[in-house]
Order: C-alpha cells, then sequence, then structure tokens
C-alpha cells in the first residue's frame, strides 16, 4: 500500500522529525502533530494534546496512516514517575485508536525491546517471552494488546514496530550521544553505568525510519515486527570504539559497577520477520557514529 497521507503524533521528538522528514522527501502529504511544537518558528506542526477524544478526527483523510510515535521514551523516567509514563503512552493510544476505528485508519504503533523477559534466550524473536522490567515496558505491553485486541474485535489495521537502540543525528540522550558529549568534555575518563557488559542492538535513525515505513506499507495487519540491525555490541567495546573515533585512544573508561532500576542487561534481535518484508540495515554501526560524531560538532580525525 502507498501512503499518501500520514498522521506523525510526536512529530516534534527524535524518531517524529526524522519521519516527517522522510515521508515528506517521498512525496506523502504529512500532518505533524505535537502537544509542543519543536520551536518558535515551527509553524507546520498542528498542536494537539492527542490523549483528548477525537483531537485528530478532522485531520483524518482517506486512507491516512498515523504514525502514533507520542510518549515518553525513557526507562529511568518511567521508574521515577509510573503514573506520567503510563498517562503518556496509554491514554493517546487510546484515544488513537478510538480514532481508527471510527474512520478506518492505519495505525503503526512504537513498541520497545523493553517489554520482553530477561530471561529470554538471545536474540529475542516476536515470539520470545513478554515480561517487562519496567513501568516504561509494561506501558508498552499494554499498548501492544490493545492494538492486538482492537484489530480481532474490531478489524482496525494495526501494525506493531518493536524498536530496539535507535540513535544518530538529531538524537538528544542515550548511551551513544552520552558517550560522545562526555568524551567531548573530558577526554581523560570516561564512567559507564552497570558493569560495561551490557549488550544492546543498534539501527540507525535512516534505517529505524525506512524500516517503520516499510512495515506501514508491506507489513500485515495485527503484526509486531522487531525493528533492529540484529547485531550485539557491547557497551564497553561501544564506548571505545566512540573514543577512538573521537582521536582518544588512551582514554581511561571505568565502570560503576551499579545499574538504574528497571535497566535490562542484554539484548539484540531475530530480525528473520521484517527481513522478509525487503528490511535490510544499510547503515553501519561505524558509519552511523561517525556521521554521528561529526553531527555533534565532533570535528576528529579518524584512524580507519
Amino acid at each position: 500500500m502507498k501512503i499518501t497521507h500520514a498522521i506523525i503524533t510526536g512529530s516534534s521528538g527524535f524518531i517524529g522529525r526524522a519521519l516527517v522528514n522522510e515521508l515528506k522527501r517521498r512525496g506523502v502529504a504529512v500532518t505533524p502533530v505535537d502537544i509542543k511544537p519543536i520551536d518558535e518558528n515551527d509553524t507546520e506542526t498542528v498542536k494537539i494534546d492527542v490523549s483528548m477524544p477525537g483531537s485528530l478526527d478532522k485531520h483524518i483523510e482517506k486512507d491516512t496512516v498515523i504514525f502514533h510515535m507520542a510518549a515518553k521514551a525513557s526507562v529511568s523516567n518511567s521508574v521515577d514517575n509510573p503514573k506520567e509514563d503510563f498517562n503518556s503512552t496509554l491514554y493517546g493510544l487510546f484515544q488513537v485508536l478510538e480514532t481508527a476505528r471510527k474512520y478506518n485508519s492505519r495505525v503503526i504503533f512504537p513498541s520497545t525491546a523493553s517489554v520482553f523477559d530477561v530471561d529470554n534466550k538471545l536474540p529475542v524473536s516476536e515470539k520470545s517471552y513478554v515480561k517487562p522490567s519496567s513501568p516504561y515496558g509494561a506501558a508498552k505491553v499494554a499498548g501492544e494488546a490493545y492494538c492486538f485486541a482492537y484489530h480481532r474485535c474490531y478489524g482496525i489495521d494495526v501494525r506493531i514496530a518493536r524498536m530496539f537502540s535507535v540513535y544518530g543525528m538529531g538524537m538528544d540522550r542515550f548511551a551513544i550521544f552520552d558517550f560522545i558529549r562526555k568524551i567531548h568534555d573530558d577526554n581523560k575518563e570516561l564512567i559507564l553505568l552497570g558493569d560495561g557488559e551490557q549488550i544492546r542492538d543498534y539501527l540507525y535513525i535512516d534505517d529505524a525510519i525506512n524500516g517503520l515505513i516499510m512495515i506501514a506499507t508491506e507489513g500485515s495487519p495485527g503484526e509486531d515486527y522487531n525493528l533492529a540491525s540484529g547485531q550485539q555490541v557491547v557497551l564497553y567495546d561501544l564506548a571505545e570504539k566512540i573514543a577512538f573515533m573521537m582521536g582518544f585512544k588512551n582514554i581511561k573508561i571505568t565502570v560503576t559497577g551499579v545499574s538504574s532500576p528497571g535497566d535490562v542487561p542484554r539484548w539484540y534481535a531475530n530480525i528473520n520477520k521484517i527481513k522478509n518484508l525487503g528490511f535490510k540495515a544499510n547503515i553501519s554501526l561505524d558509519s552511523g557514529l561517525k556521521k554521528t560524531i561529526n553531527w555533534m560538532g565532533g570535528d576528529y580525525e579518524y584512524d580507519d
């Protein structure tokens, strides 16, 4: 199905902004929606609180696809304020699903690797056991359940993109951003939370956006897809790689041995299901890191 019109909720966020830009580049009519525009010069974004009933209704057109990107996206914040996380994830999703039910719209819901049980055998597939470790993961599990229920009860075309660790130009937090910023501020020592042996699966923002669009156009109603690179990365090794790329080979990397509540120690994805749609991660980790370092103002020499 070719997308002719898309509503992007959470359009001011890292992934939302990139999705708006790519869909527009492809000639799609886009309605960006956010409770808070990017800045005072942003006249394109429609200021809407999607948790309000019917807030999207007047923006729906024939064959509209709703990419519901609006939500809080922080494990630590969800632990500190589970009520806020619950409200931001589930109230908005419920109203989006109700709008989709009225107008028979397609909905793409971004979930997270945080839904999975930490004891799953790696790599995790769509069939791996779900048992979240944080309120953030719990809210996403509940969101997935509502999507499946609306598909089965009302026939709504809802598709779940279970996103792992997305990074790249435009990000403003999370591990890769923090490593680059910290090394920029202090190139003598980098302190890592945890034991440094945490495993993550990183996907560059361009590939993540292509994956979201592929799920929307090539995926199947009522299905969930792991959206990731399928490659495991140890955080200590990642920190060393970033420091090396930035020209600081001799930086001291120290681990605290203390992890934040709700942190999942290890995950990476089996991506066979989304690969069957034609998905491929085109940006390697090295290439993506170089792009991100340069974007963050790191005018450094690389030793390839």
